[in-house]
């Protein structure tokens, strides 16, 4: 999972100012490596003249993986820089083939090609921008009225782009830019200035350097399963035939695999600490009311204070660990990442960053930005939207109907203990009530009924807070609501399945999968903020 890093800047730099970007272009990824040892870097480029180039070619000596995005088809660009013709062909054969694409805008009627050239280096802008997670400006600091240049590009990172069409007013896309003072030829004096960091209104560096940690702490863990026959098995549960599929959508379907698989591992042990506090609680309890009404000797009040350092340590343990904070972030992750291939699949462009955890903490940013990081591939190819049909839509309803009785099983489960330790606290207290005098001579007898009386309500509390800690009852209504949602979708699979190929067909079947996600995203947010409200805590009471 890289952090990507988006480039911009003049064309038309002086020269004889190469060494000293250089050196700051560098330091940059000097710092990133330092910092972020586990996390790859990519750098995206359209390797226009000046900055792109010089950039691009740090990026490659240094070891970053080069994607570049050119505005046009290579032979139509290359006339805008009859000169270097050359410099461009060379780094572009020192790039990957599956790297280089082309972007195509949507161009409205009557547009005169001038205009189309300029909206084509716009697009190349936005798409830069909008991918990367830190922008890298060799600019002078001018802003002009430029509807494509550098300035345009800086002030999009900066401010982002606003999204009237997809989701009203809202602002996507923003984030840090490093601005490398630069002059234009016969700009002026040489003036060697260190790197800048500049930042929107919201956000910081403790913001970015959160969500890189966050990024990086992902990339260590993911290293030690990737290849193991768990991630394999994940990767391939997605559709038959992976390895088939061109390497960017392998690659994104590699990401998701370690994703689920570390989160599969994070909620085993989630669980099972869960589990081991809620059963210590128990034994703290019954210790008690063991010393309070039988046995009031000097070893129960040690055990209990052991149980309780127990609990101590447990907690502790998971809280420095996150066990739980990670099962959540990597299966929030893992879900992104699992809509954001089948859109890809599907051949639809969109981000799932840009429809995810939106509306969530600053500090859930990080998924959304690892997300925009994973997608700057080079635009999906070899489009299935009948895999998609098939593989995502039928075997999530097919999933989510299963759990969702799973989950019914266990309330049920759970609410009959919770029922039968209230019946047996209520019988012992009836039992103490009715026949008072005669266990008034039965000695010990009595202070076991007694015990019961006191325990049974705390055991029916406990398994009611085993109940609501693990949210069974929020998750059943989550995955009945899914459930709903994907068979709802089956339905109109099943219609569309039975009209004759058309483009209308194709365009109804993406159609269909982008709302599906979109609604698959928004309701894995709100699982992720419910089990979030519900951490594991020390018993009290």
């Amino acid at each position: 999972m890289p952090l990507v890093i988006g480039v911009t800047g003049h064309r038309n730099l002086d020269p004889r100012d190469y060494p000293q970007y250089r050196a700051r272009i560098a330091e940059l990824i000097g710092y990133l490596n330092t910092r972020y040892p586990a996390t790859p870097l990519r750098m995206v480029s359209a390797l226009a003249e000046g900055a792109d180039r010089l950039a691009a070619e740090v990026g490659l000596e240094h070891g970053c993986e080069l994607l570049v995005c050119l505005p046009m088809e290579a032979a139509e660009y290359e006339r805008d820089f009859p000169a270097s013709v050359e410099e461009f062909r060379s780094l572009l054969n020192r790039t990957a083939a599956a790297n280089i694409f082309v972007l195509e805008p949507e161009v409205p009627p009557d547009t005169t090609p001038a205009d189309v050239r300029e909206l084509c280096y716009r697009e190349v802008g936005l798409f830069v921008s909008g991918r990367c997670h830190i922008l890298l400006a060799l600019w002078d600091g001018t802003h002009n009225e430029s509807f494509a240049g550098t300035a345009e590009v800086v002030r999009l990172k900066l401010e982002g782009r606003v999204q009237v069409a997809t989701r009203g007013l809202d602002f996507d896309y923003d984030g840090p830019v490093y601005w490398v003072p630069a002059r234009r030829v016969d700009g002026g004096p040489l003036v060697d200035l260190p790197g800048k960091w500049l930042y929107p209104k919201e956000a910081n560096a403790e913001l970015l350097r959160t969500v890189c940690l966050r990024i990086d702490r992902f990339n260590a863990e993911a290293a030690r399963v990737r290849g193991s026959p768990a991630v394999t098995a994940s990767g391939e549960s997605l559709i038959p035939g992976l390895s088939e599929r061109p390497a960017a959508d392998r690659a994104l379907a590699a990401t998701f695999a370690c994703a689920d698989v570390l989160a599969r591992r994070y909620q085993k042990m989630t669980h099972a600490i869960l589990r081991v506090v809620i059963s210590l609680a128990v034994g703290l309890a019954l210790t008690f009311e063991v010393y309070a009404e039988i046995m009031p000797v000097r070893e129960l009040p040690e055990l209990y204070l052991g149980i309780f350092t127990a609990i101590v340590f447990l907690y502790l343990w998971q809280k420095r660990q996150d066990t739980q904070g990670r099962y959540l972030d990597y299966r929030a992750l893992a879900e992104g990442l699992r809509v954001q291939f089948y859109w890809r699949l599907a051949g639809l462009a969109d981000n799932a960053s840009a429809s995810y955890l939106r509306k969530q903490l600053d500090e859930l940013r990080w998924i959304r930005e690892a997300l925009r990081g994973t997608n700057v591939l080079p635009p999906p190819t070899q489009p299935r939207a009948d895999l998609v049909l098939a593989h995502w839509v039928s075997g999530q309803a097919a999933y989510f109907r299963s759990r969702a009785k799973l989950q019914m099983s266990r309330i049920h489960h759970v609410e009959l203990l919770s029922a039968i330790s209230l019946c047996a606290g209520l019988t012992a207290t009836a039992s103490l009530v009715v026949f008072w005098h005669q266990l008034e001579g039965m000695g010990r007898w009595r202070h076991w009924v007694v015990l019961v009386m006191g325990f049974a309500p705390i055991a029916a509390a406990l398994w009611e807070t085993y109940g609501e800690r693990f949210g069974l009852r929020s998750q059943a209504h989550q995955y009945a609501r899914f459930a709903t949602v994907f068979g709802r979708a089956e339905k109109v699979v099943t219609k569309l399945e039975a009209a004759p190929d058309s483009p209308h067909r194709v365009h109804h079947e993406r159609a269909l999968i982008r709302e599906l996600g979109r609604e698959a995203l928004m309701e894995n947010g709100d699982w992720v903020l419910l089990l979030r409200e519900r951490p594991i805590v020390l018993p009290k009471g």
